[in-house]
């Protein structure tokens, strides 16, 4: 079996960097499978993310502001 672990070590890396896994619950847990799937092909004990206080999909939205031509 052919194990590309580089693809799995760039999923989390995507996956855990700041906006996608304390997104919300969904993307959090998405990251903490990762974690272990990737613990479990290189036989390591997972390091899993803890939830943030606030999920970033429940902070107030800012409104675009549309750009003004001189």
């Amino acid at each position: 079996m052919d194990l590309n672990i580089d693809a799995v070590e760039n999923q989390v890396k995507v996956q855990c960097s700041n906006g996608n896994w304390n997104y919300d619950p969904y993307m959090h847990g998405m990251a903490n499978g990762l974690i272990c799937a990737l613990a479990t092909l290189k036989g390591e004990e997972p390091q899993y993310l803890s939830a943030p206080e606030k999920w970033l999909c429940d902070l107030p939205k800012v409104d675009a502001v549309e750009s003004v031509e001189s």
